[in-house]
């Protein structure tokens, strides 16, 4: 089996940004560089798939995932890349041990962390911009949006969650494209409309306007790539009243104009 070391990868590295013993790349993958061997990473692995997908295999059980998945691979733990498409392109993040050590986090944290992100695609496509600006303020930068990233409040893990945030966590992903009022929310989860403006915050660490604006743009994420559709198509199929509020919140969440990420 092969065995890769801290910032080697199968693909074709385009850039890379050291972070302590940390390495964060952008990737360039096709159907030559597959990698059909089983593979493993010295460090754990976050790899977010922004174009082409991608198909792999884990414990003899293969699978395809759609554009604009996040794969995470503890340390050491098995898998292979097999490109169905031409080419495929990622961000990835891989995490040195001194890294974990430093700041105190394991790597199940880090996975429950991006897993339950709302914004998990937003800041890796920060990231990437920042390495794109490359100026001396960009290692500083991408530390405190790596750190933002894999870091989670205590009051949102799972296990702390009051029933009723859990049910509107899952009515806002389950309806992230349809206008649903406060009052309705609050007859769907069981609460008064008072109780969720309150604590709205507290749980999502947004406000409920900002974090189905947060979920739009991280749909749209995925339809910019699929190039099967304009802007103003995609616009109006995640519910931006315009193709310029689009634009503003995507810009404004990513650091990329659409149509430049599209190219990207």
């Amino acid at each position: 089996m092969q065995i890769l070391n801290s910032g080697e990868y199968t693909g074709k590295i385009v850039q890379k940004v050291r972070v302590d013993d940390s390495v964060i790349t952008n990737t360039l993958y096709s159907k030559k560089l597959s990698c059909p061997e089983w593979h493993y990473h010295e460090n754990l692995h976050i790899c977010f798939v922004f174009q082409g997908g991608k198909a792999e295999t884990r414990h003899t059980t293969k699978y395809a995932d759609r554009n604009g998945s996040i794969f995470f691979y503890h340390s050491q733990e098995r898998h292979r890349w097999i490109s169905p498409q031409p080419v495929s392109k990622s961000a990835n993040i891989e995490i040195g041990q001194k890294f974990l050590e430093q700041y105190n986090i394991s790597e199940t944290a880090i996975k429950e962390a991006v897993q339950n992100r709302v914004d998990a695609k937003t800041l890796f496509l920060k990231i990437q911009k920042e390495m794109v600006i490359n100026d001396e303020n960009t290692n500083p930068a991408v530390q405190s949006l790596l750190l933002e990233l894999i870091s989670q409040p205590e009051n949102i893990r799972s296990q702390n969650l009051p029933y009723w945030v859990i049910k509107l966590r899952e009515l806002l992903h389950d309806n992230w494209n349809e206008e649903i009022t406060l009052p309705e929310i609050a007859q769907i989860v069981q609460v008064h409309p008072v109780t969720i403006s309150k604590y709205f915050r507290k749980y999502f660490s947004c406000t409920l306007g900002e974090y189905r604006r947060k979920l739009k743009v991280e749909k749209s994420i995925d339809l910019i790539k699929s190039f099967d559709k304009s802007l103003s198509e995609i616009a109006f199929d995640c519910s931006f009243s315009d193709q310029s509020h689009f634009i503003r919140n995507f810009k404004e969440s990513t650091g990329f104009l659409p149509k430049d990420f599209r190219k990207f």
